[in-house]
């Protein structure tokens, strides 16, 4: 992880494939939108029978995770009466979420982005917007791993696709079924990560 400092766009596809994985596996169409950790848009995906409002809440769920470095959730808690954020759902001209979906990313202790996730129920989203953070821990621990092993150089510009379809056929002998499919994804970016 030599000098990343945000969340590569190739690591945010990752995290959205693997939401819309848990999404279709629960059968709950969602909006899917990844932010860098200012808060910038960076990938959005909406399924096929999504709500409408669910496009504009994704990407401020992730917003709302990344410029406040906290699970929107959590800060639901904390923007309660009484409590030490009270009303803080009025600043940023209303981008600010007090519901759970969003999530930050992060990557050796820091936030280098966030994900957010609309269109099922609150816990559903929460759970959907889980997988991402799951896949990514995965592919921070083949980071780890793979670190110390891999060249300081190595053609950095493999389409994910053309790598992804290299493994299948060079570990598996055959097209991946969809959980070995969600491991090649952890080792691929734990690949990219080593690099980074």
């Amino acid at each position: 992880m030599r000098g990343l400092v945000g969340l590569p766009l190739a690591l945010a596809e990752l995290v959205v494939d693997a939401c819309r994985a848990e999404a279709w596996r629960i059968g709950v169409p969602v909006a899917i939108a990844t932010v860098d950790g200012q808060g910038g848009a960076q990938s959005f995906r909406r399924m096929d029978g999504t709500l409408p409002v669910s496009s504009e809440l994704a990407m401020s769920k992730a917003f709302t995770a990344a410029v406040l470095r906290m699970s929107t959730d959590a800060l639901g808690r904390l923007a309660q009466p009484g409590q030490p954020l009270f009303g803080i759902e009025t600043s940023h001209g209303g981008k600010i979420v007090l519901f759970g979906g969003g999530f930050p990313l992060c990557l050796a202790g820091a936030v280098i982005g966030a994900v957010g996730v609309s269109g099922g129920s609150v816990e559903q989203d929460m759970q959907i917007g889980r997988a991402g953070l799951a896949l990514l821990a995965a592919v921070e621990c083949w980071a780890e791993r793979l670190k110390g092993a891999m060249p300081a150089t190595l053609c950095p510009a493999v389409p994910m696709d053309r790598l992804k379809d290299g493994l299948e056929r060079e570990i598996l002998g055959r097209p991946a079924e969809a959980t070995e499919v969600e491991a090649l994804k952890a080792l691929i970016g734990g690949v990219l990560l080593a690099l980074a």
